[in-house]
């Protein structure tokens, strides 16, 4: 039988077609087997170097998307994604929220999984710090991710403007600190004694102050009407009444107190270790200039010292439905190589290996002079369910005692207990 071209036409269009259909069927199939995760970070440098090629390398089958939803904005964001289907698997978060997060049905109860992780993966397991499980912890206990970033707040301070104003070292205790300051602020021209944060910054930077000289949290519930209280808020107000801080603290951020620090027009200032790099590129630590202790405690204080610290837990949501691909992920962000990049470049790891790693050491030449301090740090105690207003309290409790110097430490420790116990439901 002899085929015509129109014949042999309507042939070829044919089999391109079931080849067509056949490729279509692989693809959806394969597009099928793979497994998709998605993460949220809390800031860019949080994100490994690699975007995760080598994970991606090691687990064929998973797809990993990310992206940056800022610490600050994350909650409201996680509500609406999970209200529209959108949610991320993993996202990080500040330990603060876990609790809430927690009871509102936003993340999952990770526990039993890492168990799982410990057979799994029992090296990198090892090398996790208490503060990693106990920063992903809600008040029941049930853990719900991992924090492998963590830091607290110390006092920081630069020695070469404490040795010209004749104050010795280390200084411990708050009335030294602010023996320190009036020295500093005596030396003449535009210096500061102390470099004071007046607004903009969560609690969570004065909590520390407060529980290193006594200061107790009951439940999640701050007792700042009490003889620690008292004193804190006193510290701050001192400083104010003695012009050791800048008049226009009431209305400076962090930016403005880091700037008078490293330009020298201050000798001491409340900072976390994350800022310790930007600090070192301006003035290298092995030079000598400025150094840092544990955060002071108040005169004839009774109560034992505490170093608290704050962590920025990844958290596994309860839209995530894969719990092999969730665990291998935490695990590869987890891991010495991963975790290093973050802490060299900015938040301290919750992994000891990292500690006594030497591209760490020689990149933080302070680590193995803060290791004694972070190794013991306490999670920061919040309120499960009202964190976010007992912390409204402390911000204008924070403004107030920065912008009133007239009205006594015991009345506004007695007059801000009460708005914290309204804000807690008590």
């Amino acid at each position: 039988m002899k085929i015509g071209r129109r014949s042999t036409t309507l042939l070829l269009t044919a089999a391109l077609a079931l080849g067509t259909t056949v490729l279509t069927g692989l693809s959806s199939e394969l597009a099928a087997q793979e497994r998709k995760l998605k993460v949220w970070f809390g800031r860019d440098q949080f994100i490994p170097e690699d975007q995760f090629a080598q994970f991606k390398a090691e687990n064929p089958g998973i797809a990993v998307e990310f992206e940056v939803i800022r610490l600050e904005d994350v909650n409201a964001q996680l509500v609406l994604a999970t209200r529209a289907g959108n949610a991320p698997d993993i996202v990080q978060i500040q330990a603060r929220d876990v609790g809430q997060l927690a009871l509102g049905g936003m993340v999952k109860d990770f526990t039993a999984q890492i168990e799982t992780l410990k057979t799994q993966f029992p090296d990198t397991y090892a090398q996790l710090s208490p503060l990693a499980w106990e920063g992903a912890s809600g008040p029941d206990g049930r853990i719900h991710g991992v924090a492998l970033f963590a830091q607290s707040i110390y006092l920081t301070y630069r020695k070469d403007l404490l040795e010209a104003a004749g104050i010795a070292m280390p200084l411990e205790t708050t009335d030294r600190v602010l023996e320190a300051a009036r020295a500093v602020g005596a030396m003449g021209g535009d210096m500061l004694g102390f470099s004071l944060i007046g607004c903009c910054v969560a609690p969570t930077w004065e909590l520390p102050l407060f529980l290193a000289m006594g200061g107790q949290i009951t439940d999640g519930v701050p007792q700042i009407d009490s003889e620690a209280g008292i004193a804190w808020i006193d510290f701050y107000q001192t400083l104010m009444r003695d012009k050791s801080a800048s008049p226009d603290s009431p209305s400076w951020d962090s930016g403005q107190m880091r700037a008078a620090f490293v330009g020298g027009r201050a000798g001491i200032m409340h900072e976390g270790e994350h800022i310790y790099v930007e600090v070192h590129k301006t003035m290298p630590y092995g030079e000598g200039k400025w150094t840092f202790e544990r955060l002071p405690t108040r005169p004839g204080q009774t109560e034992p010292h505490v170093q608290s610290g704050f962590a920025f837990p990844f958290v596994v949501t309860s839209s995530a439905d894969d719990d092999d691909a969730t665990i291998r992920a935490l695990e590869y962000l987890a891991r010495p190589a991963i975790a290093k990049q973050v802490a060299i470049r900015y938040q301290p790891t919750t992994n000891v290996a990292v500690s006594n790693d030497p591209e760490y050491l020689a990149a933080k030449p302070w680590a193995q002079d803060i290791a004694a301090l972070s190794s013991s740090l306490i999670s920061l105690p919040t309120h499960p369910t009202k964190v976010i207003q007992i912390y409204d309290v402390l911000q204008q409790l924070r403004d107030r005692s920065v912008a009133d110097t007239t009205t006594t430490a015991a009345d506004l420790a007695k007059e801000y207990q009460a708005l914290i116990n309204k804000a807690a439901g008590l």
